[in-house]
């Protein structure tokens, strides 16, 4: 099967709109050879049960939300907020950015369908005071095995990469990479690798919020 790379770019991958402004902005590129069409749409973010929820939302708009680009061109699409900046709590969003289907383009498999490509960029609207999150972390027992839960008690996202477990003899991956985010008030899941038993000589370490050096998180036993 023949595979396409992506012609829609997309940047940046996070935007944040601080409590002065009122808007900002992505990017969209055509890397390709033919014109493309991208509709692009907002939606308020939340957590139930550790999965993202997204639901429409008029407390953003995106403008123009629906885009043809010329090969090689790029397109600015603005991010406005329609509604006041939040007091205490930072607001959280999503804008989904798809590409949608060109008729004219060979198809990419057997059963005639061609590839799309989408985008979910994460949209934050910074609260008024100054926020930050506060990480709580528990091990708790699934359907599937023993897991840890990771807690957000504080007033803003928590980005959380590269969790492992750490013992004096081995060092295993929980979710290598960009494990998600931890919405403030909300929680989020991982299993545990088989094995790991973490105890008082072991450590579950994870990078929060790009920082460059993994910290370690304290769970209850």
């Amino acid at each position: 099967m023949p595979l396409f790379a992506a012609d829609l770019q997309v940047a940046p991958t996070l935007v944040t709109i601080a409590p002065q402004r009122a808007a900002d902005g992505l990017m969209l590129r055509n890397s390709g050879e033919r014109p493309l069409i991208a509709q692009v749409r907002v939606f308020a973010w939340t957590q139930d049960a550790g999965e993202d929820r997204l639901t429409e939302t008029e407390d953003l708009a995106v403008s123009p939300p629906m885009i043809e680009i010329a090969p090689g061109a790029e397109q600015l699409v603005r991010v406005v907020r329609r509604i006041d900046a939040p007091d205490a709590i930072e607001g959280s969003y999503r804008v989904i950015v798809d590409e949608l289907p060109d008729p004219t383009r060979p198809v990419a498999d057997d059963m005639g369908l061609n590839f799309v490509f989408r985008y979910s960029i994460p949209v934050f609207l910074e609260p008024v005071q100054p926020a930050t999150s506060v990480l709580h972390a528990r091990l708790v027992d699934v359907a599937e095995g023993r897991a840890l839960e990771v807690e957000n008690l504080g007033t803003a996202r928590a980005q959380i990469a590269d969790i492992v477990h750490v013992d004096p003899a081995l060092r295993q991956q929980i979710a290598p990479g960009l494990a998600g985010y931890v919405l403030p008030g909300r929680q989020r899941r991982w299993p545990l690798p088989p094995g790991a038993k973490p105890g008082h000589a072991t450590d579950i370490q994870a990078r929060i919020n790009g920082e460059p050096d993994a910290r370690t998180l304290l769970p209850d036993r």
